[in-house]
């Protein structure tokens, strides 16, 4: 088995076009979606990330910081998954109930294994 993140992108937050009840239905779908999966042994970890932050650069030997983000499309949250391989990353990813409430992307990542880092 290999290990996976899966980077959850979107542009803004589609939860708030949603009316209060259907968030509240999103979230309960998700929630679920995400305790499947840790049950099944698929996930070790999902956290969203707030929408403020920046971006640290070196350039020159001086660091940059800022923006955060030049477009509008940020990383809004990540699951850290496992899966035999990235076919099976790709379908635990499109079983994310998410998808069926606004427009989101995710990008799912191997976990590169380093020896003496992880």
């Amino acid at each position: 088995m290999k290990e996976f993140i899966v980077f959850i992108r979107n542009e803004g937050n589609p939860v708030m076009e949603l009316s209060p009840e259907q968030q509240q239905e999103h979230i309960q779908k998700v929630g679920a979606y995400i305790k499947s999966m840790v049950e099944q042994g698929k996930m070790k970890a999902a956290e969203p990330l707030d929408m403020e932050g920046t971006i640290i650069t070196q350039e020159n030997g001086k660091f940059v910081d800022g923006p955060f983000n030049e477009t509008k499309e940020v990383i809004s949250g990540y699951y850290h998954i496992i899966a035999k391989d990235l076919n099976e990353a790709i379908e635990i990813g499109k079983a994310d109930p998410r998808f069926e409430d606004g427009k989101w992307k995710m990008e799912i990542r191997p976990i590169m294994q380093v020896e003496g880092i992880n």
